[in-house]
């Protein structure tokens, strides 16, 4: 994972929930997911607890790459500092999205037309916990002091857990009036919106 790349990611990130779900004009083309091999008979979920689920767990996500982006900033000659705010992000980002894998598959997908969209949420979710748990421990052998530790930092991992790939889900839900409204709705969703809010001083 970039450390820089996916901490100016989530920036984006912030300013596309609070300019897009809920807040502006669906975009005129909706967006497909990729289909997974998932098959169900389950009946649909409720869309705004659907929504609540990926709210609640993008949030943590996305506020912790913002904070981060300040503890880098006041901490240029303090590499521990830096060290120690991306361990703790990946500590509670990884939760957050272990947690909220778990959510949705209890939850379901809100309508079988939305399956595709919904396999894809909980893969994401999925791997990206596995990836902030393997990040975080890599980086927790890292040497602080090391001139290079930055450079170390950012030969870590993949993409999985990008925040800006939250940001590209934000787009999809977007796009859908049913996710969309389901996405207005839900209380978890205008937390994020509040929380990001502030944080970038909106």
């Amino acid at each position: 994972m970039n450390a820089r790349l996916s901490i100016a990611a989530a920036c984006a990130g912030a300013a596309l929930v609070l300019t897009g779900c809920g807040t502006s004009a669906a975009p005129s083309s909706q967006s497909s997911a990729a289909p997974t091999t998932t098959t169900t008979t389950a009946a649909a979920a409720d869309p705004v607890k659907w929504a609540g689920a990926f709210c609640a767990g993008t949030t943590p996500v996305l506020t912790g790459a913002v904070e981060l982006i300040t503890v880098v900033a006041s901490n240029a000659d303090n590499p521990a500092a830096i060290k120690e705010g991306m361990l703790k992000l990946l500590d509670t980002g990884g939760k957050a999205m272990a947690d909220t894998e778990a959510r949705l598959k209890e939850v379901g997908a809100p309508g079988p037309e939305h399956q595709a969209v919904h396999d894809e949420l909980v893969k994401m979710f999925g791997d990206g916990a596995k990836e902030y748990k393997s990040v975080h421990e890599q980086i927790s052998k890292i040497d602080a002091s090391s001139p290079d530790f930055l450079g170390q930092v950012e030969k870590i991992g993949g993409d999985s857990a990008d925040p800006s790939k939250l940001s590209d889900q934000i787009k999809k839900l977007d796009a859908d009036p049913k996710l969309k409204d389901a996405v207005t709705k839900a209380p978890e969703c205008t937390e994020m919106r509040t929380k990001l809010g502030k944080l970038i001083g909106q």
